[in-house]
């Protein structure tokens, strides 16, 4: 599929306590293992951190960096559409372990007629994992611009297809040490 993954990888991580990307995580990292079980589906990986210092790993993907400081995933968005070599970009943040490649890749066809395609349940919508076409850029620049760095205020005023029928769970992070060892209680039960 011609689509970019954008892993962003930027968070502070302040609930976790250390760096999430770096996690272990079924025999890898937990950035790596996010991307090994999405990237098949994608012609480009990118990986956007906040700063340079972030990286405590060298990976053998495209990386990318926020234009603006302390501005949150939003300003990920930008980095990685801004970079992004494809019209659409499917963005999940490292910390989201149960994604499945096909929601990927429903949510980049969804992307493909409007701005972006976002799962949605119950009303709630995590704008960290969806699909952005370029045509959401102007929106993204315009609020990091102008100081309002809330994905979801930016998320509102784009053309959103709402994706209803994907699980829920698929969208869990991994927060706290908590929900790590909830996660590394199912790669166990995997094996």
């Amino acid at each position: 599929m011609d689509a970019t993954l954008l892993v962003l990888a930027g968070g502070d991580s302040r609930r976790m306590g250390r760096p999430k990307a770096w996690i272990e995580a079924g025999g890898t990292v937990l950035l790596r293992y996010v991307i090994e079980r999405l990237a098949p589906a994608f012609t480009e990986v990118v990986v956007s951190f906040a700063e340079p210092e972030q990286m405590e790993q060298h990976l053998p993907y495209r990386v990318v960096f926020d234009r603006k400081r302390s501005a949150g995933p939003l300003a990920g968005l930008e980095a990685g559409l801004i970079a992004s070599l494809n019209e659409v970009l499917f963005a999940v943040a490292c910390d989201m372990p149960y994604v499945t490649r096909s929601t990927g890749e429903l949510a980049v066809a969804a992307a493909r007629t409007c701005d972006a395609a976002i799962p949605r349940h119950d009303g709630l919508f995590e704008p960290v994992c969806g699909a952005y076409r370029k045509t959401a850029l102007p929106a993204i620049v315009g609020a990091l611009d102008a100081g309002n760095y809330t994905a979801h205020d930016v998320v509102m005023d784009l053309d959103v297809t709402w994706l209803e029928e994907i699980d829920p769970a698929e969208f869990d992070s991994l927060n706290t040490p908590a929900d790590l060892e909830r996660f590394h209680g199912t790669l166990s039960a995997q094996r």
